[in-house]
Formats: C-alpha cells, sequence, structure tokens
C-alpha cells in the first residue's frame, strides 16, 4: 500500500499519539468516581473521538479497491462519532453551568442524546456524501466531501459549538476565584482546539487542496495540547470539581 508522508504522519503518527492521550485521560477520568455523572459525560466526549480515530486506522490501511465502499462507511462513522461527541460535551457544559437544571435528569439527557443520535446519523444517508479512490496498486485518495455532506456535518456541529463556548463563558463568568476562573480559561481553550480540528477535517476533506491538509497535519498537535488543558483544567484540578 503505497502512502504519502503527509498521510502516513497525519494517521500513524499523530492519530495514534492523540488516541492514546484521549482514552488514557478518559479512564483517568471516569477512575476517579465513574458514578459521577459529569465524569461520564466528559469521558465519553473524550471515548468517541478516540473511536473515531480507530476508524480512521481501520480504513486507511485498506489497499484493495473492492474495499472503497467500506472505506466510505468507515469514514462517514467517524464524522458521525465526531458529531455525536459534541452532545456529550454540550450535556457537561450544561451540567457544569446548572447542576440542578432539567437537562442534568438522566431522562432529559438520554432523550437530547437519542435525538442529537439520530440527526447526526443521517450523515450514512447522504448520496454520494463521500468519495474515496483505492487504485490497483494499493494508493488510497484522501476523502472527498460532497457540498452536501459538507454543509450537514457544519449544520450539525457549528450549533452545539457555538452554544457549548457560550455556556463556558457564563462559567467563566460565575467564578469569584481567580484560580477556578483561570482553570475555567484553560478549559475553553482546550474544546477550542478540539473544535479546530473538526472544523479543519471539514473543510481539508471538501476543499480537497493538498497545502491545507498539509496545513492541517502540521497543526494537527493541538490536539493534544487540547485535551491537556481540557483534563488538567477541568478533567483533573476541580476535585469537587463541578462546584461554582
Amino acid at each position: 500500500m503505497a502512502v504519502s508522508i503527509w498521510r502516513f504522519i497525519h494517521i500513524y503518527i499523530l492519530y495514534v499519539v492523540i488516541c492514546s492521550i484521549f482514552l488514557i485521560s478518559s479512564y483517568k477520568i471516569l477512575r476517579r468516581d465513574v458514578k459521577n455523572r459529569l465524569n461520564q459525560l466528559l469521558s465519553m466526549f473524550l471515548i468517541l473521538i478516540s473511536f473515531s480515530m480507530i476508524s480512521n486506522f481501520i480504513y486507511a490501511s485498506f489497499s484493495e479497491p473492492s474495499l472503497e465502499p467500506a472505506a466510505v462507511l468507515l469514514h462517514t462513522l467517524s464524522m458521525y462519532l465526531i458529531s455525536f461527541s459534541l452532545a456529550f460535551l454540550l450535556l457537561f457544559n450544561l451540567t457544569l453551568y446548572n447542576p440542578e437544571s432539567s437537562i442534568t435528569k438522566t431522562s432529559n439527557q438520554t432523550i437530547f442524546l437519542s435525538l442529537y443520535s439520530i440527526i447526526s446519523l443521517a450523515l450514512f444517508f447522504i448520496p454520494n456524501g463521500i468519495k474515496i479512490e483505492i487504485l490497483s496498486d494499493g494508493t488510497q485518495s484522501y476523502p472527498v466531501w460532497s457540498f452536501v455532506f459538507f454543509i450537514y456535518y457544519l449544520i450539525i456541529f457549528i450549533p452545539p459549538m457555538i452554544y457549548s463556548l457560550i455556556i463556558c463563558v457564563k462559567i467563566y463568568k460565575k467564578f469569584s476565584s481567580k484560580r477556578l476562573a483561570k482553570r475555567m480559561r484553560l478549559f475553553i481553550l482546550g474544546i477550542l482546539c478540539f473544535y479546530y480540528i473538526g472544523l479543519m477535517v471539514c473543510f481539508t476533506n471538501y476543499l480537497n487542496i493538498d497545502f491545507l491538509r498539509n496545513i492541517f497535519t502540521l497543526t494537527g498537535f493541538v490536539a493534544i495540547i487540547g485535551v491537556f488543558l481540557i483534563y488538567f483544567s477541568v478533567g483533573k484540578s476541580l476535585n469537587q470539581p463541578y462546584e461554582l
């Protein structure tokens, strides 16, 4: 299988490192208190992103042209998992902001997650939404998105992103302690790193410009920075963590 140096770095080095860090961080968060709802939400956010990367590992190794449909399916699964992870991050922020609100009830969160999952599942049913070519010599092209897939992904990505950021700012303003306010700033920077990755995936796959893909590979390390900021700000440091 012929793989470009940029894609090898992106998939088999950068993604492996990021995936490992995300899984380790989610394990440490859950180990603190597996029954804590906020720990569960934040861990699921990290776990879903990790699984999306694992999906990338699998289909990037395909070298048979007959596996093109499977590669498209796994890439769509990766995008679904990234989109669905946004729901857990949003619920985490909403619960952190107001633990007594109706959205903190398990039944309401289950309904919200179910609805968001259904909306995200529509990615699988967009005709010709993704194109991946595997040549006879084993060379696999980058995924290329159609305009419809590109727009739908933005539709399910941007609203929860904006709402989460708004909630984070409100949480930040509620802190009277400079120490806690600093931690919240770090958390906001951490999720901005994740949003950067999510949007860059979108634009690089739609525009399909090699220079933009190379920039994405070179800047992909921000995801590592992001998970450390998330973990050491809210994920670890607030040990009655979530009381404002």
